[in-house]
């Protein structure tokens, strides 16, 4: 099922897509597994979300008012001043509450698939990109935190001022 491999891919856990889709939780771990041997989804995403959590703390995505995450990454790399390849994660960055190294690694895998010289990249390179993204969004104040021997993630409150900084840029160009 599509929907459920989408939900995962943008960090939305086992349960909450059972519930929504209305499947039992055994069928959607089926689902996953089997996007995962395709490719589809570098990892399983979490159980549950954690207990006590409000729904504003549980969405994965809050949203954003450019179209697509072409227009996003487009809008990131012009108003940033960032690669091709950093603005890829960092958009992924945008998306999710928290990205796993795995995450970061496929979307630098999946950017590069159209060069003509495509060698793998080594894992390593998630934490160059980060590291050059982090000089770059020390002026605006967005920091990208590190989640010991996960990820990374971006804080909500730098999420939401790197949209609402995106949506002035894409509305000034616009206007």
């Amino acid at each position: 099922m599509k929907v459920a491999v989408r939900l995962a891919d943008e960090g939305i856990p086992v349960r909450a897509i059972a519930r929504s889709t209305k499947l039992p939780s055994e069928d959607v771990y089926e689902i996953l597994r089997e996007a995962i041997a395709a490719g589809s989804i570098v990892e399983m995403p979490k159980d549950d979300w954690p207990i006590g959590s409000t729904r504003g703390q549980r969405t994965a995505f809050q949203g954003t008012p450019l179209d697509n995450d072409d227009a996003l990454q487009i809008a990131c790399a012009r108003f940033f001043k960032v690669t091709k390849l950093e603005a890829a994660i960092f958009t992924t960055l945008l998306k999710r509450n928290e990205v796993t190294r795995q995450q970061l690694h496929a979307v630098i895998e999946q950017t590069r698939s159209g060069e003509a010289t495509k060698d793998a990249t080594d894992p390593k390179m998630v934490d160059v990109i980060i590291c050059h993204l982090r000089k770059k969004l020390k002026p605006p104040g967005i920091e990208i935190e590190t989640i010991w021997g996960i990820g990374y993630l971006v804080p909500a409150a730098d999420r939401k001022k790197a949209i609402s900084l995106l949506t002035t840029f894409v509305s000034s160009e616009a206007g």
